[in-house]
């Protein structure tokens, strides 16, 4: 994640939000072209499989690059979404993130972050054992998205809360 927090998601500047919101975007593509096991498509080659990988990249990168050089702090990409409490609050933020822009017509629906953070939570029930939200057909607003991540919020406080809580 950035080094931007959840209380300064909401404070950005519009232009910055707009930028943080298609990197996001961007990165969550990438991420989740590489993490998806059957990347082939139905007719298509493995070479252009991995050609589309490539330049999924390619435009990741290249945003981070001027995202990064036109603002501080910098975008930091997320490694490990692999706790109830990191879920969480990269969940958070990213909602904070997408509520400030979400009537700004440069912006669309973030449906690779929210499939990002639906494969996350779906890894970390089955590892922990918990019952996962329900997922749905992919957002189709931007509204739509913030009200999945809320929802994803609100199940990782519900696992950290569980987690808190001395064994009986």
């Amino acid at each position: 994640m950035s080094d931007i927090t959840e209380a300064a998601a909401g404070n950005l500047d519009p232009a910055q939000a707009i930028e943080l919101a298609q990197l996001v975007e961007l990165e969550a593509r990438w991420e989740n072209m590489r993490k998806t096991p059957s990347r082939v498509p139905e007719g298509g080659s493995a070479t252009q499989a991995l050609v589309s990988v490539q330049k999924a990249y390619d435009a990741f990168r290249s945003k981070l690059a001027a995202y990064n050089k036109r603002y501080t702090p910098g975008h930091i990409p997320e490694l490990l979404l692999n706790t109830p409490i990191r879920l969480g609050l990269w969940c958070r933020t990213m909602r904070d993130l997408y509520l400030k822009v979400e009537h700004n017509p440069q912006i669309h629906c973030p449906v690779h972050l929210v499939e990002k953070a639906n494969r996350w939570a779906e890894r970390m029930s089955v590892r922990l054992h918990k019952d996962c939200v329900s997922r749905s057909a992919p957002p189709a607003t931007i509204r739509a998205a913030i009200d999945v991540l809320g929802g994803l919020v609100q199940w990782c406080d519900q696992l950290a809360a569980l987690a808190e809580q001395p064994a009986a």
